[in-house]
């Protein structure tokens, strides 16, 4: 026979549950009396899907042309997180975390670096709803020639606010402490033309090498301004982007003394100058150069490979109004051209990189240039240009 106290339990219950709310659900215990609610699990969540994980499979982070293999790996790399971005955004099949795996990358230098910081900050614009994540070894990874000195790619990423980028609290422990050197890499993006700001830090980086003079300094200031503000100003066209559907707008330059040398990379992920020579203000300078070629040197394909557009490109000038650009610097205005008369004064090496087409200007010897155009199979999207320039010392 069943107490009197359990029955008692059971009526309390009875009566619980005729004037609970409908959404609860009862809990099967009998040394509960009571409900709990069941809490509907957020949309956000209950819609991401796993991680997904792409793996770079390249052991130098580069697009440079001095390492073909490693520069398709990495350009085929950002392509295919790319399009799955774009195509899974677009269609909301994923709102999850994407963990890009470096874990086999052992050196990074300046142009992969650039182009990875550039990525991932157009998929974070693009793609806010996407967590991003670098999954790199805990362990040091050494290689030949590598000593307790060497750089290695998380220390230039934590250095460089990467994992700070990414929202993460901290870079793993043991790259929190980069080597001396690697203070003087310094990395910036900008929507628009931004002298003042790119003069600042370079700048900053070259007051960490005393020995820089201010004459050297400004010669290089002539240089780089021409670069900067021609990216932004032909990377972006309105009515490419707007036909393309594109959004992301922005430029980067990266600063790094390497051995003595400056090296300064200014990238976008625009047009690219193909596009730029074909529809731009150089349009008709273009068209004559095109036409020279087919007449006098009966190359009737010119222009078919896109570094014979770098070649163009460098050597076309007064494409616009001189009385429009910065009178103070006496090679200023002419595009392509002041690139080459800079980076002759300075005696050092110039890598201009668009589409499938390399272009490196070395002005070691300042009387004789050396000009190697190139072309890949594996294409780039956006322009960058490289300069390395050897310190006084």
């Amino acid at each position: 026979m069943v107490s009197s106290s359990i029955q008692k339990q059971r009526w309390a219950r009875k009566v619980f549950s005729k004037y609970i709310k409908s959404e609860s659900r009862q809990v099967s215990t009998r040394k509960k009396s009571f409900k709990t609610l069941r809490q509907k699990e957020p949309t956000l969540y209950r819609r991401c899907t796993k991680p997904k994980k792409f793996k770079l499979v390249a052991d130098t982070l580069t697009v440079v042309p001095f390492q073909p293999d490693n520069r398709k790996k990495v350009l085929n790399f950002f392509e295919e997180v790319h399009s799955f971005l774009k195509e899974s955004y677009e269609n909301g099949s994923f709102y999850g975390v994407l963990l890009l795996n470096l874990e086999k990358v052992v050196k990074v230098d300046p142009s992969g670096c650039a182009f990875l910081f550039s990525y991932i900050e157009m998929f974070q614009e693009l793609y806010p709803r996407v967590s991003i994540k670098i999954k790199y070894s805990n362990q040091i990874k050494s290689h030949p020639g590598s000593s307790i000195k060497t750089i290695q790619p998380n220390h230039v990423f934590n250095h460089l606010g990467l994992y700070k980028q990414l929202s993460s609290p901290k870079a793993p422990i043991c790259h929190t402490l980069p080597p001396p050197n690697l203070k003087i890499w310094e990395t910036s993006s900008f929507a628009d033309s931004n002298s003042s700001l790119v003069g600042e830090i370079l700048e900053n980086v070259c007051q960490k090498v005393p020995s820089v003079s201010n004459e050297q300094i400004a010669k290089i200031y002539k240089i780089l301004i021409e670069a900067v503000n021609n990216c932004p100003e032909h990377a972006y066209d309105s009515s490419f982007m707007q036909e393309k559907g594109l959004e992301y707008k922005k430029t980067r330059c990266l600063f790094a003394i390497i051995e003595e040398r400056l090296v300064v990379v200014v990238a976008d992920l625009g047009v690219g100058i193909r596009y730029t020579l074909e529809h731009g203000k150089a349009r008709d300078s273009w068209d004559v150069i095109k036409r020279f070629q087919s007449l006098f040197n009966r190359n009737k394909s010119f222009s078919s490979k896109d570094s014979e557009c770098l070649q163009g490109m460098i050597n076309i000038r007064n494409v616009r109004n001189r009385s429009s650009r910065h009178k103070d610097f006496d090679n200023r205005g002419y595009g392509g051209v002041d690139l080459q008369n800079a980076i002759r004064g300075l005696e050092g090496r110039l890598l201009i990189m668009s589409g499938k087409g390399s272009l490196m200007l070395d002005a070691s010897n300042p009387d004789s240039m050396v000009t190697d155009p190139k072309d890949f199979e594996t294409g780039l999207n956006g322009t960058l240009i490289s300069m390395s320039i050897p310190l006084a010392v």
